[in-house]
């Protein structure tokens, strides 16, 4: 079977861990398959196969970075009928399966089979202009972030669930969360942890500068619309944090979950919560470590 690798050199020093996932799959039989355009970077082990990923039937992809290049990866191939697994070599890793340590078990086992598969829910967000003209459509796994732009001017939004007008929003934005985004940014913004596997949608306010400034989580079917009001700076709409089309006023945006899952490895038992939390020690102290 052939395995992809996708790795960040500026996480990834020299391909070292790459060069070893590599390795580690050969030994186990599989076939590790790094994308084209790394060919000629380093020197690959004997049996490494340098090819567009969209050429081969790939079993699974592995991302060796932190979760922006988790993100990034599923960005480039969510359409490929495959499954992600990251090995994380960035800060905090939620999206990232694999520890370093334990390289040589994790890789073991995934090549073995030995893992079970958690499919997760991706959502699509759509632009339109004031007169009905679409003017984007994008994908993304993690969340849909509407935020203030160059300058610091409240960002005024009508939000709408369903057909239902829910509420007239000023402040520093939305977030529009799938349960894999609910330990990212809306978690930073008091929003709620949903468990991976979960399919509803969260959308979380930032800053909220009006009295109702509650997180909304709808069904999995559930149809999100945001419409713009006038403004004099523009804010900025980002799928998984990237950049998308200029907004302009009285744009409205329409957001609902994808029609494809994606399917990531899981290898471990962990408890999602206390993984949660182990996670964000790193980041900062709990009371229990002072």
């Amino acid at each position: 079977m052939y395995y992809g690798i996708y790795s960040n050199d500026s996480r990834d020093t020299g391909y070292q861990v790459a060069k070893r996932t590599a390795e580690i799959i050969l030994a186990c039989g599989g076939t590790p398959v790094f994308a084209k355009e790394f060919e000629g970077e380093f020197d690959a082990p004997d049996g490494t196969v340098f090819e567009n990923f969209t050429k081969l039937p790939l079993k699974t992809i592995i991302s060796i970075g932190g979760d922006g290049t988790f993100l990034s990866v599923v960005e480039k191939y969510r359409e490929l009928d495959t499954e992600f697994v990251g090995v994380n070599k960035g800060s905090i890793g939620f999206l990232t399966e694999i520890n370093v340590d334990d390289l040589e078990k994790d890789i073991t086992a995934l090549v073995k089979g030995n893992y079970k598969i958690l499919e997760r829910t991706q959502l699509e967000v759509q632009v339109f202009s004031k007169d009905g003209t679409l003017k984007g459509t994008e994908e993304c796994l993690n969340d849909i972030m509407i935020v203030r732009g160059a300058k610091p001017h409240v960002t005024k939004l009508t939000l709408s669930i369903d057909g239902q007008k829910i509420e007239r929003f000023h402040g520093d934005g939305l977030i529009i969360a799938t349960a894999t985004g609910s330990t990212a940014y809306s978690l930073a913004a008091g929003g709620p942890l949903l468990m991976p596997s979960m399919k509803d949608i969260i959308v979380t306010p930032i800053c909220s500068h009006t009295f109702n400034g509650f997180t909304y989580v709808t069904g999995s079917d559930s149809v999100v619309r945001i419409d713009l009001d006038n403004f004099e700076s523009a804010p900025m709409i980002c799928p998984d944090g990237r950049s998308f089309v200029d907004l302009e006023p009285f744009d409205y945006i329409i957001i609902k979950r994808y029609s494809r899952v994606l399917k990531t490895v899981a290898l471990k038992n962990d408890n999602f919560f206390s993984n949660v939390r182990k996670k964000i020690v790193q980041r900062g102290s709990f009371y229990e470590d002072r």
